[in-house]
């Protein structure tokens, strides 16, 4: 099974990325599509012995898109907006100017704005009607082609009426100038996603036998020399060789703060380069680095569609067809009802032109867009944005303690030992865990100068502690604190002690006051469990329990008909987090954790906060978005289809389609502002 992910350029509503999503899924050997119209993207997997990747990058083409090539080729679409307005304007200029002339001049500027212009629609049009999808595009090219077609045929006097070859003209200029600032406002909104993906493709430079060098990340391999100054994005995980560096990690971690990095110090691959110059040995493969596994998850969340942007999308799609038909039957009612061609022709035109598929196409998807890049930059990395649905359904919320409301550094603060040899014996055993209470016992046993000894296999027990053979490393009823037993004697005991994170309490009053209670569950001592509750206002509070109990107290919670969410940080949360409602987990945690939670806390507990201040922020934004789609079309297509007539208030074609630029523009604006 091969499996790709190409850059598509050319995709101008989520309408052009479904196209190529079905056009893909016919192939035979194709086995997964998922298009990131946002990102301009396709991921594809399918089976080589039938299908090649040269074959899918054509049957993209063929539908009108480019698949990028890694050289940026040069965008007019500036150029072509500039030219459709001017000529725009010549054409109204020309028709106050009565010259025998004139309306052939109008005719050819019409033409070669409907060309120059309007070629992009006809592209997209094309590519939508491959596929059987209406959009967009199809709408301004049936309008703008009807508009001038009209106008030729009124002009060779083959049909009644005056031409109005400004119409076609100044629709494609009015649309044209709300794809380019949806477009560009699109563009701004998603930068953070856009560099993070641009470090696919990025050069760098290293020390080579033969000096400095430039080369692609593809030719980077472990032990290589990088080169880093100012400005520089660090693209690999790597460790400072040489020198010193000031890094902003606000790319991977959310915190803007630089960092210092001297010698031996690690460099995470997402960093820039804030000041100072050093040499950087190359530790990972970008497949293998910090900033792949950010890549992976941000594409994979890109790719789940939450159940609201499928209805969307399912509500563009079929209103392109409805929106035909309609402007259609219009005219047939008008023109039965009496009124001139010209009269009926413009309500139909107006009508087809002023529906907006788009806003129903990118109301969701953008705003979830903008919420995953805000997101980021909190220190939050979504894995499945319908997590953003679910959010305000959450009700408890359970909490470990170590490491995830204390900040999982501990340090020994007493010890006693029982017999001889103790303290090398518990080392030997600390030192094949990662647990942090391991790491402090195996920290402090160091710093006495004591040397481990040898002993056997080793396994540990989640939740309880570290078994060798005869040899126990952990928690023990008898006692308050970690003991290391032989069989039933302790030889040693130690007292660890852990501090509360900063602004934990502040973050847990937060979350009552959305309603959501919080839970304590940790395999910690009932007294430390219990201090460290009352130190956070917690009420609730599971001390000494085990990974079965955690998720017991998940499933009991569950059974009361109350959504549950789960934080924690290592493998012995990993059955909870599985089967909680919603599951954060701290970047700190073991890599089983991060693959089973939804929400990975880059920035420590606070990203708790901010996820619900983000989800809050991005369902509000959605509802606004989808309700003004609605009531827009609602009220326009009506408007233009001749509803105020009997008034005298009717709507022309082209201020019509201005109004259908600035509904997709609307949507846009409101999705990234503050």
């Amino acid at each position: 099974m091969e499996k790709v992910t190409l850059r598509v350029e050319g995709m101008t509503c989520v309408n052009c990325a479904r196209a190529i999503e079905i056009s893909l899924q016919k192939l035979k050997g194709i086995k997964r599509v998922e298009v990131s119209f946002e990102l301009g993207r396709v991921y594809v997997e399918f089976e080589e012995e039938f299908l090649g990747l040269e074959e899918i990058k054509r049957v993209i083409e063929d539908l009108g898109y480019r698949v990028a090539s890694g050289v940026k080729k040069r965008d007019y679409q500036r150029e072509i907006l500039i030219f459709s307005f001017l000529a725009s304007l010549g054409i109204m200029g020309l028709m106050f100017y009565h010259h025998p002339l004139s309306l052939l001049i109008q005719g050819l500027l019409s033409i070669s704005v409907q060309i120059i212009g309007g070629s992009r629609f006809y592209k997209g049009a094309i590519s939508g009607l491959k596929a059987r999808i209406g959009n967009m595009d199809l709408l301004v090219a049936l309008g703008t082609t009807s508009a001038l077609i009209y106008s030729l045929l009124a002009v060779s006097r083959i049909l009644p009426g005056e031409p109005f070859f400004e119409t076609n003209a100044f629709l494609i200029a009015f649309v044209r100038l709300g794809k380019y600032i949806e477009e560009r406002s699109r563009t701004g909104a998603l930068n953070l996603l856009k560099e993070l993906f641009a470090i696919q493709t990025a050069k760098v430079r290293i020390l080579a036998p033969d000096g400095e060098r430039e080369v692609s990340i593809s030719e980077v391999f472990p032990g290589d020399i990088l080169l880093l100054k100012p400005g520089d994005l660090i693209p690999l995980d790597s460790v400072v060789e040489e020198g010193s560096l000031e890094v902003d990690e606000s790319l991977v971690t959310g915190e803007s703060v630089p960092v210092l990095k001297k010698k031996e110090d690690p460099l995470i691959s997402g960093s820039l380069v804030v000041n100072g110059f050093a040499k950087a040995k190359v530790s990972a493969l970008l497949e293998r680095s910090y900033i792949s596994m950010l890549l992976n998850l941000v594409e994979e969340a890109l790719r789940h569609k939450p159940g609201i942007q499928r209805i969307a999308d399912l509500v563009a799609h079929y209103f392109v067809q409805a929106i035909v038909l309609l402007s259609i039957a219009l005219f047939l009612f008008w023109y039965l009802k009496g009124e001139a061609l010209i009269r009926s022709f413009n309500f139909a035109l107006s009508v087809l032109v002023i529906s907006c598929p788009c806003a129903f196409g990118l109301a969701v998807p953008l705003a979830i867009s903008v919420g995953l890049t805000r997101a980021f930059r909190r220190g939050l990395l979504i894995k499945d944005p319908s997590v953003f649905e679910r959010a305000k359904e959450i009700k408890v919320l359970i909490l470990d303690k170590t490491g995830t409301l204390t900040e999982g550094h501990p340090k020994v603060v007493d010890f006693k030992v029982y017999e001889e040899g103790a303290l090398a014996l518990a080392l030997a055993l600390a030192r094949t865990s990662r647990h942090p209470y391991s790491k402090a016992i195996a920290e402090f046993v160091q710093k006495k100068g004591v040397q481990p000894v040898e002993i056997g296999d080793c396994r540990e027990e989640p939740g309880r502690g570290i078994i060798c053979g005869e040899l126990f490393l952990g928690r023990d009823e008898a006692s308050k604190g970690l003991v290391l037993k032989r069989r039933d004697k302790i030889l040693a005991e130690f007292w660890a002690e852990d501090n509360i994170r900063e602004s934990a309490r502040e973050i847990l009053d937060y979350l009552k006051g959305l309603g959501v209670e919080p839970v304590l569950a940790t395999g910690d001592t009932p007294e430390r469990a219990k201090a460290v509750a009352e130190a956070l206002g917690i009420e609730r509070v599971y001390a000494g329990v085990r990974p079965q109990d955690k998720l017991k107290i998940v499933e009991e919670e569950q059974a009361r008909g109350v959504k549950v969410a789960m934080v924690g940080d290592g493998i012995n949360d990993a059955p909870a987090l599985a089967k909680a409602d919603l599951s954060f987990v701290m970047a700190e945690g073991v890599d089983l954790s991060k693959r089973i939670g939804e929400v990975i806390l880059l920035s420590g507990l606070k990203g708790i906060q901010a996820f619900f201040e983000i989800s809050a922020f991005l369902r509000r934004r959605i509802s606004q978005n989808l309700f003004w789609a609605f009531i827009y079309n609602l009220v326009g297509i009506p408007v233009a289809g001749g509803l105020l007539y009997p008034y005298g208030i009717v709507l022309k074609p082209e201020i019509a389609g201005l109004m259908m630029a600035l509904s997709s523009v609307s949507v846009v604006l409101n999705s990234i502002r503050k």
